[in-house]
């Protein structure tokens, strides 16, 4: 550079101290970059862990000069006023909490965690009902036509028609609410997954034990940050 016609002066000790605080001061949000641009693991899911993780390290961070000192500063302004809103987001939260890495740990308030819980809650009892709906109409399809056959040739099978129709109502009276709560409570109770590992891999083993669940999580942690790039601005700090 020395060379250049127009070089610039020399950078003296205390400029090269403030690139080096600033310097240290940014390396989280590379980290957290490279994180959230992973194209062979779903990325929605990590937003609310990173950016908790990314407020913690820079209140505990130690800056060695006074423009590092304000620069940390307006950064951690920055990352709060557009990046910690999203934990109050629902496409957000629920993919945090459908990661079985997280669940409702990664929160950093427990009032999100639970309003994610309750989305997830309610979407789920909407899918249980749904699919109950139809499983009655099947069932009552398929009930009629036996009737209708036994009725002209098996005298034994009638003899349960009795108890088959009171256990159906008492299917049918369940309240998918009830059931969404027990299965959100076998799901939160399972042993976390460890962190390293690809949530999707967990789902496609468990898509029997809850399908529902299953279901739901393809539309929300199987995503990436881009669906909700737009969202408060970005994830970019301005």
């Amino acid at each position: 550079m020395s060379t250049l016609p127009r070089a610039p002066n020399y950078l003296n000790a205390s400029e090269w101290e403030i690139i080096l605080d600033c310097t240290h001061i940014l390396k989280p949000f590379q980290i957290m970059t490279a994180e959230l641009s992973g194209e062979k693991y779903p990325t929605l899911s990590v937003v609310i862990p990173l950016i908790r993780g990314l407020q913690h390290i820079l209140r505990n961070l130690k800056t060695e000069t006074d423009v590092g000192d304000v620069f940390r500063n307006m950064l951690m302004d920055i990352v709060s006023r557009r990046l910690g809103i999203l934990e109050k987001n629902k496409i957000v939260a629920k993919a945090t909490f459908l990661d079985p890495r997280f669940k409702k740990t990664a929160f950093g308030l427990l009032e999100n965690a639970s309003n994610a819980q309750k989305w997830v809650s309610e979407e789920l009892t909407m899918m249980i009902s749904t699919n109950t709906e139809m499983e009655n109409e099947i069932n009552t399809t398929e009930s009629t036509t036996a009737l209708t056959l036994n009725s002209t040739n098996n005298t034994t099978e009638s003899l349960w028609g009795h108890f088959d129709n009171k256990a159906a109502q008492v299917k049918t009276t369940s309240s998918p609410n009830i059931t969404s709560t027990l299965i959100i409570r076998q799901y939160l109770e399972m042993t976390f997954l460890e962190r390293k590992k690809n949530p999707l891999e967990f789902w496609k083993q468990y898509k029997n034990t809850f399908p529902d669940l299953y279901n739901m999580q393809l539309k929300v942690v199987n995503g990436t940050v881009d669906k909700i790039s737009k969202l408060q601005g970005g994830l970019t700090p301005e």
